[in-house]
């Protein structure tokens, strides 16, 4: 190499085999502009590299996350729509048993108080909490949020099923005493007859002189025909009374007694409990009487009243 006004190099080289002679010449720069552009070069392509590497590896780490968003999204999507699920059949169950305890009130005739009221509450529905809807929302796809949010729903549901069940075990006392009060009140009649003698005063029927007070009334039963106790109760008496004749007298309980007099046979004695609608006699022409026929007496606190008010 021959260095030319030190501005230039010439290199000269002779090829094997001829002996021609042949020359270059360039600036003396060009060298180190090669060497510094390949190095450049190779610094480019590994910075390049490295940056590809890196968007590569933050790509699979994106879609891993994409994934796991996606998986856990529709993992939410079907809690949330048991729950939901869930939340309507104890909502519906909630108002069928109010219902039903508000018929049972009026059926025993309680009236019903504020506290049965209708249990409602309002969940998040799948629907209003899918990922697009979210993501129009600007909210994240993680439903996490939305099931705690069900989730201390489902608890005032809890507190508010508590409360009815108190609301159910404070009304089971009243009802109960109101059916036993209701089975117990003569609340039909004794025998399928027609009556032919009513409550209070009337023509003797004995001297057809003067008048009497009849303190029941009289039905034209036929001879041997059942007769019914009209309410849950006690039997008081069952025998013989002069003027009655086979009589039974049944305590209901509240004060309220009943008679039934005239009997040819008596099916029930003294301590035996009856329910309503319970055969206790037989209708018969015994004692003071002009005829086969069942008389029915009402007392209530020992006072005669008049026993059709309790006919329904």
């Amino acid at each position: 190499m021959v260095k030319n006004k030190k501005n230039y190099a010439t290199f000269m080289f002779i090829p094997e085999g001829q002996s021609t002679v042949k020359s270059y010449r360039m600036p003396v720069w060009f060298p180190r502009f090669v060497t510094m552009s390949i190095i450049l070069l190779v610094l480019a392509s590994g910075v390049c590299f490295s940056a590809l590497s890196s968007l590569r590896l933050q790509h699979e780490i994106s879609r891993e996350e994409i994934g796991k968003l996606t998986a856990i999204n529709s993992s939410q999507k079907i809690e949330i729509e048991k729950l939901q699920k869930n939340s309507q059949e104890v909502q519906k169950q909630l108002e069928e048993n109010s219902l039903i305890l508000e018929e049972v009130k009026k059926a025993v005739g309680i009236t019903p108080s504020s506290s049965d009221e209708n249990i409602q509450i309002k969940l998040v529905s799948p629907e209003d909490s899918s990922p697009i809807s979210l993501l129009k929302e600007g909210s994240s796809p993680d439903m996490t949020a939305n099931i705690e949010s069900i989730e201390s729903s489902f608890a005032s549901l809890a507190d508010k099923i508590a409360a009815q069940k108190q609301v159910i075990n404070e009304s089971l006392g009243p009802i109960k005493s109101q059916l036993a009060y209701m089975m117990a009140k003569p609340s039909i009649v004794p025998v399928a007859a027609a009556i032919t003698a009513g409550f209070g005063y009337r023509k003797n029927p004995f001297t057809s002189r003067g008048s009497e007070f009849h303190k029941g009334v009289d039905f034209a039963a036929s001879y041997g025909q059942t007769i019914v106790a009209t309410g849950d109760g006690i039997v008081m008496f069952s025998g013989w009374n002069a003027g009655y004749g086979r009589m039974v007298i049944i305590s209901h309980g509240y004060g309220i007694t009943t008679l039934y007099a005239h009997n040819s046979k008596l099916l029930v004695k003294q301590g035996d409990k009856v329910k309503k609608g319970q055969a206790i006699t037989k209708a018969g022409n015994t004692g003071r009487s002009t005829g086969t026929h069942l008389h029915y007496e009402v007392k209530v606190n020992g006072k005669n009243v008049n026993p059709s008010q309790y006919f329904k």
